[in-house]
């Protein structure tokens, strides 16, 4: 028999003061609110027969500990914090891992040219079930307060705005406004999020002569991001550092057409002129022209999408991606 237990350092579950932390429903959750000393502890006297990890960064730990004391894990990968970062700490944790989970194959090809002697890498898609999220169609969803007044003709992209982190194609979509709105006059541009490279950001649409057309919301909560996807007429997001992309997945639940790039993870989430469009964001004006069309092309947008809410609806629930890992962990415990 297997037993579970699920111990989190910090960044998911309730917060502290939460009930749930005194709950004997719970007795498998361990929290640790971000007390890295306790939660270190408890790798070391664990008396588990393997552990799952979500981050490489947590398996620094056991990889450095002696036979004696040391746990075989499985480690989750998700993006650049395995296949970009030149932590030599972080490449031993991959290395002594049992096997690697990656979010997308995408992610899997990039660690393995970067990191050649990794273990065997399997691939478990994420999901997401969103609380209150609503079909494109549904009345309601336009009584919710709207954070930014949008347009029939609005792109939206989703993401941080951090310096250390400008691989989303912020820039690459600024640049490209300028020829969307010689044939899309009234388009515009709905940047949410927030982060340090903001304000580098609205300088650039400033010079691009752009700023009427191109809204920053700043940090949105989860409801006015519903609004947010509900009401655009496009998702974009030409990123090339992001290993799967569940801003997709978002956007596809509102029966959003997806706009991502050819060589990325986007190609798995959606199939491309089917439920959304691959492009490649270095070719500037095919990128905008490719744009500019379904902008104009309102029946097109509602196929599309369409068949990404079908999509998302058959492949990209919470419980799939749960079946995902529950196969891939019962083999592996299972060899």
């Amino acid at each position: 028999m297997i037993y579970l237990q699920v111990q989190v350092l910090e960044g998911s579950g309730p917060p502290p003061d939460d009930d749930l932390f005194k709950a004997k429903s719970l007795p498998f959750i361990r929290w640790y609110s971000g007390n890295r000393w306790k939660f270190a502890l408890s790798l070391i006297i664990s008396k588990s027969d393997i552990q799952l990890l979500d981050h490489v960064g947590l398996a620094r730990l056991p990889a450095l500990m002696p036979s004696p004391l040391a746990r075989k894990y499985i480690l989750l990968i998700h993006s650049i914090e395995i296949w970009k970062s030149p932590r030599a700490d972080y490449r031993r944790a991959a290395q002594k891992a049992e096997i690697l989970i990656a979010n997308s194959q995408y992610t899997a090809n990039k660690a393995r040219a970067r990191y050649p002697d990794l273990p065997k890498i399997k691939v478990c898609w994420p999901g997401k079930d969103i609380v209150g999220g609503r079909h494109a169609g549904d009345p309601k969803a336009t009584k919710i307060h709207t954070p930014v007044p949008l347009g029939p003709h609005t792109l939206l992209i989703v993401g941080r705005l951090a310096a250390e982190q400008n691989h989303k194609g912020h820039d690459h979509l600024l640049e490209a406004i300028p020829l969307i709105l010689e044939a899309v006059p009234d388009a515009q541009l709905v940047i949410a999020g927030e982060g340090n490279d903001q304000k580098r950001l609205e300088a650039k649409a400033d010079k691009l002569n752009i700023s009427n057309q191109v809204v920053f919301t700043g940090w949105v909560n989860e409801q006015q991001l519903h609004t947010l996807y509900s009401q655009c007429a496009l998702f974009v997001m030409p990123s090339e550092g992001d290993g799967f992309g569940i801003v997709f997945i978002e956007a596809m639940m509102h029966s959003k057409p997806c706009v991502g790039l050819k060589t990325g993870a986007a190609a798995e989430i959606f199939e491309n002129e089917k439920s959304g469009i691959l492009i490649d964001r270095n070719d500037q004006s095919d990128m905008a022209n490719r744009l500019s069309s379904l902008l104009n092309d309102e029946t097109r947008r509602r196929e599309l999408g369409e068949a990404a809410y079908d999509r998302y609806h058959a492949t990209f629930q919470g419980r799939h991606h749960s079946e995902r890992l529950q196969t891939i962990l019962m083999d592996h415990l299972g060899n």
